[in-house]
């Protein structure tokens, strides 16, 4: 009973994270000229390299958001998504240090529009901190191995299997 509600918190982090980075990719895909405007890009990054982040960046976020809600290869895509998480929260930090923290992310692009919401970098941060707290909850709590690729919603399917197969 215990593992099972583990599971099923797993399951809810996964889909709850999944449902931000669709979000966010589907926003800024919707209009991305006027989202690019919005990004403040390290120094650091060439122009190229700015570019190359922008037009894969929401692609990459769609499809792990996509992956996660239906939960193939949860534990693997949440990884992946990790190390986005990683790189959100460093610009993030960054763009705080340099005094903009009151500006808006930009973060979910069209969204924020539609939703009528603008979220600063500050609140992307904290935004940020809470994405970094379910994906530990979804590889602590999430069944299976690290590379099970079945869906959440067939997961069940194949405990209640075995259950039947060891208790005949």
């Amino acid at each position: 009973m215990i593992r099972r509600n583990k599971h099923g918190i797993g399951v809810g982090a996964g889909i709850i994270l999944g449902l931000i980075f669709a979000v966010a990719g589907l926003g800024k895909l919707l209009h991305q000229a006027e989202a690019f405007e919005l990004f403040f890009f390290p120094d650091f990054l060439t122009p190229a390299l700015a570019k190359a982040v922008f037009i894969w960046l929401p692609r990459v976020e769609l499809i792990i958001g996509l992956l996660l809600i239906t939960g193939l290869a949860a534990k693997l895509v949440t990884t992946f998504s990790l190390v986005l998480i990683a790189g959100f929260i460093t610009n993030n930090v960054w763009l705080l240090i340099q005094g903009l923290g009151d500006k808006p992310c930009g973060c979910f692009g069209m969204a924020e529009r539609i939703a009528q919401a603008k979220l600063s970098i500050l609140g992307a941060l904290y935004l940020d901190v809470v994405m970094l707290v379910l994906v530990l909850i979804i590889l602590v709590c999430y069944q299976g191995n690290f590379f099970n690729i079945y869906p959440w919603f067939l997961a069940g399917g194949k405990i209640a299997e075995k259950k039947n197969r060891v208790g005949a």
